[in-house]
């Protein structure tokens, strides 16, 4: 009866295997999110090279225009073959603070403009060249005007919008 007892008795499984069955369980999935992590932070890393490598956008740059308030009108010498020329003008600038410079000095940039005009040759002024020079030295004393008043100020191009000989 004693063996029967012990048959009886069932051997029960060893806490030690339950326990390391729970610490390889634990290791492996350490192993497995420590490896998933890891192939995350890969894949980040490479995503943060390429964005640092790629070519910055270009600047956007702005042109702001100003059309003088008045048309520029010279009266020339009977003698000459043009008696009267009328220009309007439109001025470029990167940024409306050049724009706010001009606009706030135009009575004194108009003055110099029209005695830079009625000091042209009337001649000059009916060819293409005559007109581009005239366009370069107006770009030249408006450029003069702002290094003055507003140093570090520049105009990008001046525009002939109206240009009227009779």
């Amino acid at each position: 009866m004693a063996q029967m007892e012990q048959d009886e008795v069932v051997e029960k499984p060893s806490k030690k295997l339950l326990i390391i069955i729970l610490v390889v369980a634990i290791i492996l999935s350490l192993s497995a999110g420590a490896g998933g992590m890891f192939y995350f932070m890969k894949i980040q890393a490479e995503k943060a090279v390429e964005i640092a490598c790629a070519e910055p956008p270009p600047p956007v740059i702005t042109t702001v225009y100003n059309e003088l308030a008045k048309p520029l009108v010279v009266n020339f010498p009977q003698n000459s073959s043009v008696r009267l020329v009328k220009i309007t003008l439109s001025i470029a600038a990167d940024d409306a603070a050049t724009i706010a410079v001009l606009k706030k000095n135009e009575p004194m940039m108009m003055s110099n403009l029209l005695m830079l005009i009625s000091g042209q040759n009337t001649d000059g002024l009916k060819t293409h060249e005559g007109k581009v020079a005239l366009r370069n030295a107006i770009f030249d004393d408006v450029t003069t005007m702002l290094e003055k008043m507003s140093p570090g100020s520049e105009i990008k191009e001046v525009y002939f919008t109206s240009f009227i000989m009779q």
